[in-house]
């Protein structure tokens, strides 16, 4: 699987600078990849936004993470899109599963 990342204008954020480790499993990894390091405010954003500056990143995520079976998950608790992420979490996006 090849991942095509939009723009190296905007490079991985540098150490100590305020970033989220976002994971991507199911659907939304196969146009994703399986992790990102994204840059943020040093206050932190929405998930909604987060969700909008990986789209800005990574060439076919907008479609794959607007699916409404996709789900978030900050430090491994469900939440909605609503909720604040702070630089250093992990966030993961999730598409629904299937199968036994």
């Amino acid at each position: 699987m090849i991942v095509t990342v939009k723009s190296l204008a905007n490079p991985a954020p540098r150490a100590g600078a305020a970033s989220v480790r976002v994971l991507f499993f199911g659907r939304v990894a196969e146009a994703c990849g399986r992790s990102l390091t994204v840059a943020i405010p040093e206050g932190g954003c929405s998930l909604m936004d987060l969700r909008s500056r990986v789209a800005d990143l990574v060439e076919g995520a907008h479609q794959a993470l607007g699916e409404p079976s996709v789900r978030v998950a900050p430090d491994q608790v469900m939440a909605p899109n609503e909720a604040w992420v702070l630089p250093g979490q992990e966030v993961a996006f999730l598409s629904a599963f299937y199968g036994g």
